[in-house]
């Protein structure tokens, strides 16, 4: 029997139990377990709808295969070394609680949205209604205050716009976005321009990307709306007016949840933590679990530093990472209190017992199953030197060091200074010299601005940029976090293959990856080959499935 291995844990769907219903027919046998037409029509409507897919005989039978397989990995296979890995462990603990705080939000937040027959009435005016207007953006409140006054004093939006942008576009057309409608754009930008009068400038409005002051250019409705219309489209409405308010509505409900004026820090304690978190050389992860000192109270509850660095570290790296400051360490503590806040309030309501709740944490641990399974069977499968061997020589670029650049940089706090060492290195002016006065980074300042020879990753977003100019180009300047920097290349080298015995471990696992296809393919067939497998197929192709479109 051929697997669709297109969708074998591809499409991570979830196993479900599979227990006989009472009353049900039964579509397919894999040992002692049954799936039944409920079974089947409930996974695989919702495959279709999450997935797009149009429903046919080639879906129904992968859909199937998918079940089938995960049944067999899960009750005929030996899982003991996922069962017990750590891992595995600590994401069935964070699928529980991700679940039962789900679930609070849907309860305490969404499902207490409610919605006007007013404001569906406005929404269904703006969404017949085209405006166009121009605007002028500002990432703080601070220069948004100082462009509004700007405009107020008569500069008109044409010269602010080549300030304030970026956007060839934008600076050359005066901010204009033309015409649009209802939901085309931000909710707080779009009530404010709605809210104007043609030729009417808004003050600074605050967005999801910052600020942006507004100038309403023109209006046009549609005066043929009638009431059958509205009726019509009005469930539609309200569902579009209730998304809206879905991130407005949660950031309410959190700011009364947690009290910021009742949470005390020990900053001696939370600058061990941060001490903690990094080894300067390295950079590798660190925790102290012996400290029992306390670290922060919130409203009676005492955290100590060892609770409070088991949870840091069981944030994932990246947010690890952010945690750099102790500002940052503070803000990252108070998230996790707010966490256990929400997480006792959705048990004291029982909602870890909702059979909703239970259903999505089996289907979700399901899920982390597979992944982990699909991990295992690939890590540990056997591949012929020569083709590790093969695979090492047709993808060399994969085993060699990384291309390294060699540049010389200028950094400096604003655009303007920027602009005017542009202009004296077009002049002629010596890039090192320049550098040694005017750049901000002191290593490298004391060096004439040579950085040295660093691999292209750690550049980041910039390293495309670095890589493709000629050596001795100049490219800026350049913003970086902030600040503008001018660079100069000075020189590039490709890399160099790694010897294949220093390099062999990584290459079997490149290749395993590569074949990984295979693999599953492989080692499912085995299975299936001592497991007695039963399909009504008659049942499978009837209109008795769900999503038959044909």
């Amino acid at each position: 029997m051929k697997i669709n291995l297109l969708f074998l844990f591809i499409a991570c769907l979830y196993y479900n139990g599979y227990s006989q219903l009472a009353d049900n027919h039964i579509l397919a046998a894999v040992g002692d377990h049954q799936i039944t037409l409920t079974e089947f029509n409930e996974r695989y409507s919702n495959f279709l709808f999450s997935t797009g897919a149009k429903d046919n005989m080639v879906v129904r039978k992968s859909v199937l295969d998918n079940i089938i397989n995960e049944i067999l990995l899960y009750n005929y296979d030996s899982n003991e070394k996922i069962l017990t890995d750590s891992g595995y462990l600590k994401e069935l603990e964070d699928i529980r609680m991700r679940m039962i705080l789900a679930y609070l939000k849907d309860q305490e937040v969404y499902a207490k949205i409610t919605v006007s027959e007013q404001e569906m009435r406005q929404a269904f005016s703006r969404v017949n209604e085209q405006i166009a207007a121009r605007h002028l953006f500002a990432q703080t409140e601070e220069e948004a205050n100082n462009l509004y006054e700007l405009v107020n004093v008569g500069v008109d939006f044409s010269t602010l716009a080549k300030q304030v942008f970026t956007d060839s576009i934008l600076q050359n057309n005066g901010g204009y976005l033309g015409y649009f409608t209802w939901g085309d754009m931000d909710p707080a930008f779009e009530d404010a321009a709605y809210a104007l009068k043609v030729g009417e400038i808004s003050p600074p409005v605050k967005t999801e990307y910052g600020y942006s002051i507004i100038k309403l250019e023109d209006r046009i409705s549609n005066p043929l709306l009638t009431e059958s219309e509205f009726q019509r489209k009005k469930a539609h409405l309200e569902t579009v007016i209730k998304m809206r308010k879905k991130e407005p509505s949660e950031k309410e409900y959190l700011n009364n949840i947690l009290d910021e004026s009742k949470i005390n820090f020990n900053e001696n304690v939370l600058a061990n933590i941060l001490g903690n978190l990094y080894s300067i050389e390295n950079a590798e992860f660190s925790v102290n679990n012996s400290g029992d000192e306390q670290c922060v109270e919130y409203s009676g509850r005492v955290y100590t530093q060892a609770e409070i660095e088991k949870k840091i570290s069981d944030l994932s790296e990246y947010q690890r990472k952010r945690i750099n400051s102790l500002e940052n360490l503070e803000d990252a503590i108070e998230g996790l209190i707010l966490r256990d806040s929400l997480y006792n309030i959705a048990l004291s309501k029982g909602y870890d017992t909702t059979q909703v709740v239970l259903d999505k944490i089996q289907k979700s641990s399901m899920n982390a199953f597979i992944k982990f399974k699909r991990d295992e069977i690939v890590s540990e499968a056997q591949i012929p030197d020569s083709v590790v061997y093969n695979f090492y020589t047709e993808n060399i670029y994969l085993f060699s060091t990384e291309p390294e650049i060699n540049l010389q940089e200028i950094l400096v706090s604003n655009k303007e200074m920027a602009n005017n060492l542009i202009n004296l290195l077009n002049k002629g002016s010596d890039f090192g010299e320049l550098a040694n006065e005017y750049s901000l980074r002191e290593w490298s300042a004391k060096n004439n601005g040579i950085m040295g020879y660093a691999p292209i990753s750690k550049f980041g977003s910039y390293k495309d940029i670095f890589w493709n100019s000629q050596v001795g180009e100049i490219i800026g300047p350049v913003k970086i976090e902030g600040i503008y920097g001018i660079f100069r290349l000075l020189g590039k080298e490709d890399g160099k293959p790694l010897d294949f015995d220093d390099v062999k471990s990584e290459v079997i696992k490149a290749s395993q990856f590569e074949n990984k296809e295979e693999i599953l393919y492989d080692y499912i067939l085995k299975i299936r080959g001592k497991i007695n497998l039963w399909v009504d197929e008659d049942m499978l192709y009837s209109d008795e499935i769900v999503g038959l479109n044909y």
